[in-house]
């Protein structure tokens, strides 16, 4: 029988572990980040359902970095009773991907589909609302919404899906509304808005435009310069290097140099000056040419004498 030793049972236990912890649904870890984002009361010129109707919405907001499946937790209005709605299960719509969310509408038309409550809200009254996880008895998120808060109007945090210790700091009532967006919209450039009131005139704008401008000119400017010098100096050398090669003298290596030259050149003279070739004795006098060819180099006495051909007679 194979006894296993205690490193080698506790890389098992570690690795059943590991196992295990990584088939558990990554959206059951990371469903406490969903958040009651922003809810609507008083919907009477606002967002509209697939059917046309405007009713009271809840948008939920996913606030975490990985993907979460609100599929299996309560929605309700009610404190004493944590599973008044359920979402629907095997609706991928329910998925939210990071930083996003999704809009209920609370209209009491649970058939109209998974995104339609069995429960409504009126202005009137001030609403208690809480997102409860799947057990049905753990909260996720929830929000007490005050009476009297204008049509059209919105009761939404002020960062998206941040939780601070005082509700009553995280939330207000806005006009701007944003159903299945960030509620944070930036309108405003900060750093413009700054410039603005320090160069209202736009002098300061203008004069660092100018010198953008004119640097990048003197920039490209240095660089062609740059360029056509590297250039010029190449092409100097090129032909520096062409001409030296065509002055310098060719080395002629001279037929003296060989004995037997200088010998036959010898045996020619002697000879020539034994025969009595030159005016004086003992001299060997070299004249011009007076022949402007050579005839045994003259064409005509290389050419076939021609054939005359007589026609007989008939």
């Amino acid at each position: 029988m194979q006894r296993f030793t205690r490193p080698a049972l506790q890389r098992l236990l570690l690795s059943t572990i590991a196992i295990l912890w990584s088939s558990y649904p990554l959206s059951a870890q990371s469903i406490t980040a969903a958040r009651i984002n922003e809810v609507m009361i008083d919907n009477v010129d606002n967002y509209i359902d697939s059917y046309g109707k405007r009713s009271p919405w809840i948008e939920i907001y996913n606030s975490s970095a990985g993907t979460i499946d609100l599929a299996g937790c309560f929605l309700t209005n009610d404190p004493q009773n944590l599973k008044k709605y359920m979402i629907p299960k095997g609706d991928i719509l329910t998925i939210i991907k990071p930083r996003q969310s999704v809009v209920f509408f609370a209209d009491e038309m649970p058939l109209r589909g998974t995104f339609h409550l069995n429960f409504t809200l009126t202005p009137e009254a001030p609403h208690y609302l809480a997102l409860v996880s799947s057990d049905g008895s753990s909260i996720i998120d929830e929000v007490e919404i005050p009476a009297a808060i204008p049509a059209d109007h919105a009761y939404a945090r002020i960062d998206d899906g941040v939780r601070t210790v005082a509700p009553a700091e995280a939330w207000h009532i806005t006009q701007h509304t944003t159903p299945g967006s960030n509620n944070v919209v930036k309108d405003k450039n900060e750093k413009i808005n700054r410039l603005q009131e320090a160069d209202p005139n736009g002098f300061v704008m203008t004069i660092t435009a100018m010198l953008v401008v004119f640097s990048g000119l003197l920039i490209l400017f240095l660089a062609y310069k740059l360029v056509g010098i590297v250039a010029m100096r190449i092409e100097e050398r090129k032909e520096s290097l062409h001409n030296r090669v065509h002055r310098e003298p060719t080395t002629v290596t001279s037929t003296t140099d060989d004995p037997l030259v200088a010998v036959a050149i010898s045996l020619a003279l002697t000879t020539e000056l034994q025969l009595g070739g030159g005016e004086a004795p003992g001299q060997l006098t070299i004249r011009p040419r007076t022949q402007a060819y050579e005839p045994w180099s003259d064409k005509s006495q290389m050419m076939r004498p021609t054939v005359e051909c007589k026609r007989l007679k008939a």
